[in-house]
């Protein structure tokens, strides 16, 4: 006997709850939230490098995923631990926070079969946008050089960027380098970290692979 259309519907839709229910989310009315832990930069590691911690927030971004002709909301609430060090500038005459490290953090989603991933839709300037505030209006992102660096033990893909951003301590634009490295996954969580500081200060490439390779999954 075929089966109706209540069942193929209630089928359906325990498919769907099945397809959540295999995740770690938070059950919510119109689907599912996720959080991630964030990740962290070791105390040995800032007092070697001068850098500190200046805050960590978080950032969120939603999808809607059909199936069966049933619709699903998920959630996904990423964490930024941003670190920056303070750098003189001779255009400026003074020291300002203008050099910055920031991880991003956003929990692996696989819902109904597919993966989810806000970061890996991201821009290189988005992700800067989204990981840190002491610039902002990144501008002619332009890419530089790519080598393999790694990130938290993991091995991944690190791109530098040449580009002009406004520096928000003092008003004015800056020449900067920015280094993107590709997402790993530490923790059962997806990692994507980025460096930026003034072109003023020449490449700190060494210092940037130190950084990257010392983050700490939480």
């Amino acid at each position: 006997m075929e089966p109706t259309r209540r069942r193929f519907l209630a089928g359906a839709g325990a498919a769907v709850v099945a397809g959540l229910a295999g995740c770690s989310g938070r059950p919510t009315l119109e689907g599912a939230a996720f959080a991630a832990a964030g990740a962290t930069l070791p105390r040995d590691v800032q007092r070697e490098t001068g850098y500190t911690h200046h805050r960590t927030g978080e950032t969120t971004a939603s999808r809607r995923f059909e199936r069966f002709g049933l619709g699903r909301t998920v959630e996904v609430t990423s964490v930024v631990a941003e670190y920056d060090r303070a750098v003189e500038l001779g255009l400026l005459g003074r020291r300002v926070q203008a050099a910055v490290f920031a991880v991003l953090t956003t929990p692996r989603v696989r819902i109904l079969g597919r993966e989810y991933n806000p970061v890996a839709e991201m821009t290189p300037t988005e992700l800067a946008e989204a990981a840190q505030r002491r610039y902002a209006d990144f501008d002619d992102v332009t890419p530089v050089e790519r080598f393999e660096g790694t990130v938290g033990g993991r091995p991944a893909p690190v791109t530098r960027f040449d580009a002009d951003a406004q520096l928000l301590a003092v008003g004015r634009g800056v020449d900067v380098h920015l280094y993107v490295s590709g997402a790993v996954e530490l923790g059962g969580e997806y990692v994507v970290t980025l460096a930026v500081h003034p072109q003023a200060l020449g490449r700190r490439a060494a210092t940037v692979e130190r950084l990257m390779a010392a983050v700490d999954a939480a």
